[in-house]
């Protein structure tokens, strides 16, 4: 009989509020030598985001690309975690979409990146149990192991997480991060493992079962530092009183939405959106998508709405998502997203995104870094309920 990955919980002291510097940024990569702007109308920029959304949310979708994906845009926030004794340090995305942790491992075909090394570490507990995570262009596979997992400076003990023996797709080979940090509920979670944050609150590292993002709004490429908190929220990186809204179902980040409108017209109405540290945009059902980036005056190249010129974002309509009765806005500039390049004009795509394949249940919405950008996000774990605050960028 297979082994189960289990975890072993253990008591520790209690941490006041703990600051993790991320790193945002957005490229093109997979880079062939077309021109930006032949590459943003390529109707593909978006390809890699498919893939993401695809795992986490229709993992049996199977109509993204097959073959080697060039010139796509990968705007990722990620950080750090360290795994073992004496420590590993790997860049992560902290993904409130997935559940599990993962790095590559030293067995890892193909892998580029820095790889956990089991028999460098003191605290190393075998488990052995297979692991895998299906994607669209292959699967990440590895085994399941034990070990001392330092968060935030927090060391979090008995962890089982997966070291990867497979990772599919260039966008894995390309980014800047190692692995993924799952921070989602066990109900999503690969073989049942418990959490890392999960893990926290279960040995008392963190003062509050919640963890909070604060995502830079700074014009990329050019990077400043973001920020997630644990075991609270940070009051410099918000402005007035948050407003909560239940998760509606444990799993995914998942809360009911009134309705999203363009302008004054109601595009979609009554249904569930995930709130997605992992997704770079706001992704919609393409249908959705289709018709709210047709009001914005973008060219249609496919899954993405990309701008002939770069508008005056003052003259687009607000985007308002509306939770538990509350409207909350988005102008041009923030659901518009900025490509540079040196010496080339500075090319515009909407944020708004269309999957083109169905998502699960009564998903309407995936909303991700563009709407959390505007709005400091805090997860509640504790209470079952996210929390939205307007962003402070000063």
């Amino acid at each position: 009989m297979r082994t189960i990955c289990a975890l072993l919980f253990a008591a520790a002291a209690s941490a006041e509020l703990v600051k993790i510097p991320l790193t945002g940024e957005v490229r093109i990569d997979g880079r062939t030598d077309k021109p930006l702007r032949e590459v943003m109308m390529s109707g593909k920029v978006l390809a890699g985001e498919v893939l993401r959304l695809g795992q986490k949310y229709a993992p049996a979708y199977t109509a993204v690309p097959k073959v080697p994906i060039t010139d796509f845009m990968n705007a990722q926030y990620y950080g750090p975690v360290s795994i073992g004794t004496p420590e590993q340090e790997f860049k992560v995305i902290y993904d409130t979409g997935s559940s599990n942790l993962w790095v590559p491992g030293e067995n890892c075909t193909g892998c580029v990146h820095k790889k956990y090394n089991s028999s460098m570490s003191s605290t190393f507990v075998y488990n052995g149990t297979e692991f895998s995570i299906l994607y669209g262009s292959g699967a990440v596979r590895g085994t399941c192991d034990q070990d001392t997992v330092t968060f935030g400076g927090l060391k979090v003990k008995n962890q089982v997480f997966a070291e990867t023996t497979a990772e599919p797709g260039l966008p894995w080979v390309v980014g800047r991060f190692d692995g993924i940090l799952g921070m989602g509920w066990v109900q999503i979670s690969v073989n049942g493992i418990t959490p890392v944050f999960f893990s926290m609150m279960e040995q008392k590292l963190v003062d509050a079962g919640q963890f909070s993002f604060y995502l830079s709004a700074q014009a990329w490429p050019h990077k400043k530092t973001s920020e997630l908190a644990l075991g609270g929220v940070d009051p410099a990186h918000f402005t007035g009183n948050f407003s909560y809204v239940p998760v509606s179902k444990d799993g995914y980040w998942q809360i009911h939405t009134d309705s999203i409108s363009v302008g004054n017209e109601t595009i979609h109405a009554n249904f569930d959106s995930v709130v997605d540290s992992g997704t770079s945009l706001l992704a919609f059902p393409l249908a959705t998508a289709v018709r709210i980036n047709s009001k914005l005056g973008c060219i249609d190249a496919g899954i993405e709405c990309v701008f002939e010129a770069c508008p005056d974002f003052s003259t687009l309509p607000p985007l308002n998502v509306t939770l538990a009765g509350k409207v909350y806005t988005l102008s041009g500039e923030d659901y518009i997203l900025q490509v540079q390049e040196p010496g080339a004009p500075t090319q515009c795509i909407s944020g708004i995104m269309g999957f083109p394949g169905a998502l699960p249940e009564n998903l309407g919405a995936i909303l991700g870094d563009v709407f959390m950008r505007k709005y400091y996000t805090t997860f509640d774990a504790a209470n079952n309920r996210v929390g939205f605050a307007l962003a402070n960028h000063n």
